[in-house]
């Protein structure tokens, strides 16, 4: 290289790093001078959102203010990553798009989109016009479209803007398998056989229920010795021996 080069390769880097710092943003710097979200502005660095929205090119942070994010605050760290990132619109919004959004919805894509969790739409957020407002929420089924417009907080065209809405948006749980993994599906309780209460006894068995194997030895009719046939001859020789007995007193006299 010669030594003319090196100062135009110096002049080259240093023109390329005060354009990058240009373009570049830093979310909590930008929070740091509103007070009223610093709750908002310490748990997305606590989470890590911070980092993430940094590396984004173009994006719109939906901020809550600090009496509005305090239930937010209680729930574990995953769950309050998972509801600040889809507050992060990988988008430009300004008050001025803001106010021209029609009455039809918009779908929105959030930061939770890119993290391959999001399942049933929760990743997507609609922007839709009620009459004078614009309303923010999830696209999941069953979630709750009560996050109003507030104002703008400020922006850095066309880089980053920050909207401050009412309340933090909820998602609707859905039953899937993220949210319980380890849940078993509930067993069916067994309806009792007709004719059978829970409570009845068991039937008696009878002896042609018994296995033949298990079942005790038994005499059958026909082996077993006829009782009325012998009181009977025992009667008739009784009958016979009188009969005999009377004959021979008769020839006696």
């Amino acid at each position: 290289m010669s030594p003319m080069s090196s100062p135009i390769v110096a002049l080259f880097l240093t023109f390329f790093l005060l354009l990058s710092a240009a373009d570049a943003f830093n979310i909590t710097k930008i929070l740091g001078s509103f007070s009223d979200y610093s709750t908002f502005n310490d748990l997305l660095t606590q989470t890590g959102v911070a980092s993430e929205i940094n590396d984004k090119k173009s994006v719109t942070v939906l901020v809550v203010s600090n009496s509005q994010i305090s239930g937010l605050s209680s729930q574990p760290k995953d769950t309050i990553k998972k509801m600040l990132s889809i507050h992060v619109v990988l988008d430009y919004y300004d008050k001025a798009k803001v106010d021209k959004v029609p009455s039809k919805p918009l779908t929105l894509t959030t930061l939770y989109q890119q993290s391959g969790k999001a399942q049933n739409q929760q990743g997507f957020l609609t922007m839709t016009r009620v009459g004078k407002q614009v309303s923010f929420g999830s696209a999941a089924p069953g979630s709750s479209h009560d996050s109003i417009f507030v104002k703008q907080v400020t922006t850095q065209p066309y880089d980053i803007s920050v909207l401050e809405i009412s309340n933090v948006i909820n998602v609707a749980i859905t039953s899937s398998p993220s949210y319980a993994p380890n849940a078993s599906p509930p067993r069916k309780a067994l309806a009792p056989g007709p004719n059978k209460s829970p409570l009845a006894s068991p039937p008696k068995t009878t002896r042609s229920d018994i296995p033949a194997a298990d079942a005790p030895s038994t005499t059958t009719d026909s082996d077993a010795p006829d009782n009325t046939s012998a009181a009977s001859i025992a009667s008739a020789s009784a009958i016979l021996f009188i009969f005999a007995s009377a004959c021979f007193m008769l020839t006696m006299i």
